[in-house]
């Protein structure tokens, strides 16, 4: 036969019962928290991959010439430099009209691409801007996901 526990026996249960409340409670925080990091995380990588689209259009942009026409004109340069360096090494052997073609046809080809570095240096405000536009945006779509306002935002991107 089982007896009902007294009040006092429930009383001396009491604290135990409180502090496996409070470890349950707080496993569940902890829960919480590492879901939402996580969540954080993903949308940090998002704008990050957002922000780096921007960034390298904006470059592309103020550079004036593809990938594949720097890269060939970098290469040719390196070239040119290690040809030039060739024949002053033998510069009394050769004529110097050669060489000062090589060098006036050198000094534009640096001067192309100075050109094309400066308009990539310019390029700063305008990926500075794109990046608080995207961080902006991340920013008010997290909080409007958290607010339960994704239907809302849904609606809203059509028109835009």
């Amino acid at each position: 036969m089982t007896t009902a526990p007294t009040l006092s026996t429930r009383l001396k249960r009491l604290p135990g019962q409180l502090l496996l409340a409070c470890v349950n409670a707080t496993a569940l925080l902890v829960i919480v928290a590492c879901v939402l990091v996580i969540v954080v995380l993903n949308r940090v990588d998002q704008a990050s991959e957002r922000i780096a689209g921007t960034v390298t259009e904006a470059a592309l942009a103020k550079l004036e010439m593809t990938p594949a026409a720097l890269k060939e004109q970098l290469q040719s340069v390196d070239g040119r430099v290690a040809a030039l360096v060739d024949q002053l090494e033998t510069a009394g052997a050769r004529d110097d009209r050669a060489l000062t073609l090589q060098v006036a046809e050198l000094n534009r080809t640096l001067r192309d691409l100075k050109a094309a570095a400066a308009n990539l240096g310019s390029a700063g405000p305008d990926i500075t801007e794109a990046a608080f536009r995207q961080a902006g945006e991340t920013l008010t779509e997290a909080l409007l996901s958290v607010r339960g306002c994704a239907t809302l935002q849904a609606d809203a991107q059509p028109q835009s």
